[in-house]
C-alpha cells in the first residue's frame, strides 16, 4: 500500500479538488483505493452526502478524532493507495498525515507568496525525514493560468527550490467547481474534456513515482 499525504499550509490550492479526482482516476484503471478526508473544512465528506458515482471509496475522519495513522493501520489490507485530504494550515493532523505517508504531494499556485508560504511546510517535511526516511515529496503546480505571465514563468521559479516538481499542471478550470455540487468527479462529469485529461496525466504521473505493481 502506498499513503500519499496531499498537505498545503494554505487555502485555495485545489488540495481537496486534487484529492478527490485522482482517487477517482486510480480507482477507475482497477486500484483499489481510499481518500481519507481528515480536513475538518469537510469538502469531500460534503460532496460524499451527495455523490453519484461509487468510486472513490471515501473514509471522513470520525468524531472524536481517531489518528490517522491508526486508522491508516486498519484499512491497509484493504487498498492499494490510501490519499489523505489534509488542513490548509499547520496542525497535529498535518503532521500526522506527513508521518503516516510515504508520499508527500504539495499544491501550489503560481505566486510570491505561495512560494514563501511553502517553505514552513519543506521544513515539517525536512523535519520528518529523520525518522520517516521513505517519505519523498513532490512539487504539484495547480490553478495555473498559462494566460498569464506569472503562470507560464512560475516552473522556472520553483525549480530548485526543494523537491521534484511533477510535469503533469493542474489548470484554473470551471469544470473543477462544478463537480462538487454534481456529486461527481471531472472523468465522470466532462470524460473527454481537459479537465479529465489533466487528472489522467496526473495519476499516469503518480503511479509511476510510487510505483504500484501493474500500473
Amino acid at each position: 500500500m502506498s499513503v500519499i499525504a496531499i498537505c498545503s499550509l494554505k487555502g485555495g490550492t485545489g488540495k481537496s479538488t486534487i484529492a478527490l479526482n485522482l482517487g477517482s482516476i486510480l480507482s477507475k484503471q482497477k486500484h483499489k483505493v481510499l481518500v481519507f478526508d481528515a480536513d475538518p473544512n469537510g469538502s469531500i465528506a460534503h460532496w460524499q452526502e451527495i455523490r453519484k458515482q461509487d468510486k472513490p471509496e471515501i473514509l471522513v475522519e470520525p468524531k472524536p478524532v481517531i489518528h490517522i495513522d491508526k486508522r491508516i493501520e486498519l484499512e491497509a489490507r484493504k487498498f492499494d493507495i490510501v490519499i489523505i485530504d489534509t488542513p490548509p494550515y499547520a496542525s497535529e493532523r498535518v503532521r500526522t498525515a506527513i508521518n503516516t505517508a510515504d508520499r508527500l504531494l504539495i499544491p501550489i499556485v503560481p505566486g510570491v507568496m505561495d512560494i514563501w508560504r511553502i517553505e514552513r511546510l519543506l521544513d515539517m517535511y525536512r523535519n520528518t525525514q529523520s525518522f520517516n526516511p521513505g517519505l519523498d515529496a513532490r512539487l504539484l503546480i495547480s490553478r495555473v493560468d498559462k494566460r498569464t505571465r506569472v503562470g507560464r514563468e512560475f516552473r522556472r521559479n520553483i525549480e530548485g527550490i526543494g523537491p521534484t516538481v511533477l510535469n503533469t499542471e493542474i489548470m484554473e478550470r470551471v469544470i473543477y467547481g462544478k463537480v462538487w455540487p454534481a456529486g461527481l468527479t471531472v472523468d465522470k462529469l466532462e470524460p473527454a474534456g481537459p479537465g479529465a485529461e489533466d487528472f489522467k496525466k496526473l495519476a499516469r504521473e503518480v503511479l509511476d513515482w510510487i510505483k504500484v505493481p501493474g500500473s
